[in-house]
């Protein structure tokens, strides 16, 4: 043992059975921690995958009632748009609710759901949450301010 500045530090060697004895305590850690943190991975691929899905959805939505409000679309029209915009993933087993506005303070409606396994691969089946069966849903509400925009043109 060497003396420095009035410490005493000794030199400890570590034998062959410390160092199997802390490579398992090292693995059982891995064990216990690995299941936990794959966990939290998934989770944070399939919520964000999700949140990117729902987004695109309600931006659709909202793009389908404005030009069914401003340029007075057909429904139909609207339904292929959307069907388009969402791309062939997203629009297997959409579902796109319609409502036009016949008159200028009355409210158009544009409401698109979709499954949530077109949105995202099915990561966290084993703890119990499921995307199968379930749906996400984005709507757009809009107040119809004209009756015709040609005819508010005509008159200016």
């Amino acid at each position: 043992m060497k003396l420095t500045n009035g410490h005493q530090r000794a030199h400890i060697r570590i034998g062959q059975s410390d160092r199997s004895r802390l490579g398992a305590i090292l693995s059982m850690e891995l064990v216990l921690v690995l299941p936990i943190f794959m966990v939290l991975l998934f989770a944070v691929v399939e919520f964000s995958l999700l949140a990117s899905a729902r987004n695109r959805m309600s931006d659709a939505a909202r793009c389908g009632v404005r030009e069914l409000c401003i340029n007075d679309e057909s429904p139909d029209l609207i339904r292929q748009e959307l069907t388009k915009r969402l791309g062939p993933k997203l629009s297997q087993g959409i579902v796109i609710d319609v409502r036009a506005a016949a008159r200028a303070g009355e409210v158009a409606n544009v409401r698109v759901t979709v499954p949530m396994k077109n949105a995202t691969p099915d990561l966290l089946w084993l703890t119990g949450f499921s995307v199968q069966n379930r749906f996400l849903t984005a709507e757009a509400p809009m107040v119809r301010e004209h009756d015709n925009l040609q005819t508010g043109l005509q008159r200016l």
